[in-house]
């Protein structure tokens, strides 16, 4: 009787382990599942992109034949690369069902008293792993990307034209490069907000703890020099061209924290008896501000705007209902502009810090919404945080819990995102700004049992 006591608690054992390899072997599979999915997304874009280039190159007859040449071969690659990657999908969901088939048994094993029952699963479970020699086939991500459109520049009709070639290396063609250089404590819970001063130092915030600082950052150190530490309840920020900090503290009147003096007082611009909730200053010295009612922001109960202002407080343009007499926003609570002084809007939708990317136009309405990829938003919600303007006027946004950076061009199209977590080695990207000398600069919140939340130097490229 001793034996089989024996036996059966190490075979409990033994099936704990198969259990434990089991999950392990899921978690391979969905992050692979996950990459085809970003890889899906991506080529896709990139299909969009390169027909366009296409078309804009069709101007006469014979080039309107080739022009349809090209799409026909760009429409069959596209198609066998979706089947190809669909096929991949839907074989590596058969094997993830199977072993969550696998693991079901395997879990409600240990917590059986018929010995009879743990040594059946256990039998089957070797059997299995015996006939496929304890090997689980990893997810292929690995798929030829589609060619790139490269316009042809001599008086025949291919070369006039154009054609599509094939990179050697495939990585090539993802023309956007994110590194890391360094990463700062900075005994924030969260890092709210970031801004970039034009000499190297920057300002960051965390508006429920009422901190606001101002930073270095030294090479080699890993927490950030405080400079200045100031009470501030400051829920979004922006520079003046006199390097004045212009403060939002859901107030109905904007603050000025002086560069010279180091002081905080009231500035000349108020909403009475609206509150702000986001400040941004643009290329052409204009500021423009988010407000709405007092109170809670959920659920709506009186008007949001986005108001545009000259450096003297006179309103030159209000953003509040589109052509159908519609609420534009639900909280704006960032905002930015480009080069052309196009506007875009981070609109916060829920309390759960759901959200969408609002383009406005130089009239009174919306020229396009970005609310996420939807391959992503099949399993979590798109929850901006932040979001910045390249020199290229590309568009980039961080997407909290999802772990993820989006790039957007003017049009609103996602061209490119990339997980933190998985290539750059952290989680929870919420702030963003880029400072003088083009170094993208991403704060970060924080889980529950992390004591404090860090700040990356992170180097870009290819917008």
């Amino acid at each position: 009787m001793t034996g089989l006591d024996e036996g059966y608690k190490l075979t409990v054992k033994t099936v704990t382990n198969f259990h434990t390899e089991v999950e392990d072997n899921i978690s391979q599979i969905e992050k692979g599942l996950s990459k085809l999915d970003l890889k899906e997304s991506s080529e896709e874009s990139k299909y969009e992109t390169e027909r366009q280039k296409i078309l804009k190159r069709e101007r006469e007859n014979e080039v309107e034949k080739h022009t349809q040449n090209l799409l026909t071969e760009l429409d069959q690659r596209r198609d066998f690369l979706k089947k190809s990657v669909q096929d991949e999908k839907n074989r590596s969901e058969k094997i993830k069902k199977d072993l969550e088939n696998r693991r079901e048994s395997l879990g409600y094993t240990p917590r059986q008293n018929n010995a009879n029952e743990v040594f059946d699963i256990f039998k089957q479970e070797r059997a299995l792993r015996a006939d496929r020699k304890q090997k689980v086939e990893p997810v292929n991500t690995k798929f030829k990307g589609l060619p790139q459109y490269v316009p042809g520049s001599q008086p025949i009709l291919k070369t006039q034209h154009g054609e599509l070639i094939e990179f050697k290396d495939e990585n090539k063609q993802d023309k956007f490069r994110f590194k890391v250089l360094q990463q700062f404590k900075t005994k924030l819970p969260i890092v709210e907000s970031v801004v970039c001063c034009e000499d190297g130092t920057l300002w960051i915030s965390y508006c429920f703890t009422y901190t606001l600082q101002k930073i270095q950052l030294n090479k080699g150190s890993v927490p950030v020099q405080v400079l200045k530490k100031l009470k501030v309840n400051s829920l979004d920020m922006a520079l003046l061209p006199t390097g004045d900090l212009l403060i939002s503290s859901m107030e109905p009147v904007l603050q000025i924290l002086s560069n010279a003096t180091g002081e905080i007082k009231q500035a000349t611009y108020s909403f009475t008896p609206l509150q702000t909730t986001a400040v941004h200053v643009t290329k052409a010295n204009q500021i423009i501000v988010g407000v709405r009612e007092k109170g809670e922001p959920f659920p709506v109960k009186g008007p949001r705007q986005v108001i545009v202002m000259d450096m003297d407080g006179r309103k030159e343009k209000v953003y509040h209902l589109d052509n159908d007499r519609q609420s534009i926003f639900t909280v704006p609570i960032r905002i930015i502009s480009d080069n052309d002084n196009n506007i875009f809007v981070l609109d916060r939708l829920k309390a759960d810090v759901s959200g969408r990317i609002v383009a406005l136009n130089k009239t009174n309405g919306i020229r396009w919404v970005y609310s996420g990829q939807l391959d992503i938003k099949k399993q979590k919600k798109f929850q901006p945080g932040d979001l910045v303007v390249t020199k290229s006027d590309n568009i980039i946004i961080t997407d909290r819990d999802n772990h993820l950076i989006h790039i957007l061009n003017t049009s609103g199209q996602c061209i490119h995102y990339l997980n933190t977590k998985d290539q750059l080695g952290f989680e929870l990207p919420f702030s963003l700004d880029i400072d003088n000398k083009g170094s993208l600069y991403i704060g970060c919140s924080t889980y529950s049992s992390e004591p404090e939340a860090k700040l990356y130097t992170v180097q870009v490229s290819g917008f």
